[in-house]
C-alpha cells in the first residue's frame, strides 16, 4: 500500500480496535479491566450450567450428584464474575436459590408425600435473604474474593505491593506460577477442565477425575509426593460417591460404557461375603 501498511497490518489494526472496545466494555460490566480469569470462570460457568441442564435426561438418583457439583460450579463462577457487585447479588441469589429448593421440595412432596430437608435450606435462605441482606452480602464477599479483589478497597494498594512481596519472597522455582495477566495458566487450565468434561462423558466421572488431578499436577510441576496425595484424594473422593451417591457415575454419559470398577479389579466386591463366610465357619 502507499503509506506503508500491508494488508495484514489493517487487519490486525481492526482486531486491537475491535478487541480493545470487547475490552472497555467488560470493563464497564464487571468494573475492574477482564483478564483470563475472567475468560477461565466463563467457561466454568458455561460448561457448569450445560451439564445443570443436561442432568435431566438421567434418573433422578443419578442425576443427584452431577446436578449438585455442577450447580456449585456455575454459582461460583458467578459469584466471583460479579465480586463487585454482591452486596447486591447475594442477596437476590439466595432469595432465588430458596425458592428453587422450596419450590422443589413441596413438588415433590405433593407427588410422593416425601418431605426433603432441601425444603429447610430453601427456607433459610429466603429468610436469610429478606431478613438480612446486608450480612449475606459481607459473608459472601468475605467468602468469594479476597479484599484486593473488590473495587473501592482502600488498601488494595498496599495488598497488592505485600502480595507481590510475599509471592516473590515464597514462589517456589519447582512449580509454574503465572501473573494476572498472562494468558497461559487459565488457558491451560480451560483446556484440562474440557477435557476433564470429555472424559466425563466417555469414560464416567469415577476414573476421569483422578486424571484430571494427575495432568493438572503435572502441568503445575507439582511436587511428586504431594501429587500423588492429592491424586489418591480425588480418587477416594470420586469412589465414595459412587459407592455412596450413585454407581453410575462410573458410567460414560454418552457412550454408555463402564469401565471395570476399582472393587472388581481388587476383588473388594467378593470380599465382605468372604468374611461373613469365613465368620460362620468360626462360629
Amino acid at each position: 500500500m502507499g503509506n506503508g501498511r500491508s494488508a495484514v497490518d489493517d487487519f490486525q489494526g481492526r482486531i486491537g480496535a475491535v478487541a480493545q472496545r470487547v475490552l472497555d466494555a467488560g470493563q464497564t460490566v464487571l468494573r475492574e479491566r477482564p483478564t483470563m480469569e475472567h475468560v477461565l470462570l466463563l467457561l466454568f460457568l458455561v460448561v457448569g450450567v450445560y451439564m445443570f441442564w443436561g442432568a435431566r435426561e438421567f434418573s433422578p438418583v443419578a442425576a443427584e450428584f452431577p446436578r449438585v457439583m455442577a450447580g456449585g460450579t456455575a454459582l461460583l463462577a458467578f459469584l466471583i464474575l460479579a465480586r463487585n457487585y454482591l452486596t447486591v447479588v447475594a442477596p437476590l441469589l439466595a432469595g432465588a436459590l430458596g425458592l428453587y429448593l422450596s419450590y422443589g421440595a413441596v413438588t415433590t412432596y405433593l407427588e410422593t408425600g416425601a418431605i426433603q430437608y432441601r425444603v429447610v435450606v430453601g427456607v433459610a435462605l429466603l429468610v436469610a435473604a429478606v431478613g438480612m441482606r446486608e450480612r449475606v452480602g459481607e459473608a459472601t464477599k468475605s467468602f468469594v474474593a479476597e479484599p484486593k479483589q473488590i473495587l473501592g478497597d482502600d488498601g488494595m494498594d498496599d495488598a497488592r505491593e505485600k502480595g507481590a512481596k510475599v509471592d516473590e519472597e515464597t514462589e517456589s522455582a519447582a512449580m509454574y506460577t503465572y501473573d494476572i495477566d498472562d494468558p497461559l495458566g487459565p488457558a491451560v487450565t480451560g483446556v484440562l477442565c474440557v477435557l476433564y468434561m470429555i472424559l466425563t462423558f466417555t469414560i464416567g466421572m469415577l476414573y476421569a477425575t483422578p486424571i484430571f488431578v494427575t495432568l493438572w499436577a503435572l502441568w503445575v510441576r507439582m511436587d511428586l509426593l504431594k501429587a500423588a496425595g492429592l491424586v489418591v484424594i480425588a480418587f477416594v473422593t470420586a469412589y465414595l460417591f459412587y459407592e455412596v451417591i450413585s454407581s453410575d457415575i462410573a458410567e460414560g454419559w454418552l457412550t454408555g460404557w463402564e469401565p471395570t470398577p476399582p472393587d472388581d479389579l481388587l476383588g473388594l466386591s467378593t470380599l465382605p461375603a468372604a468374611v461373613g463366610e469365613w465368620l460362620v465357619m468360626l462360629v
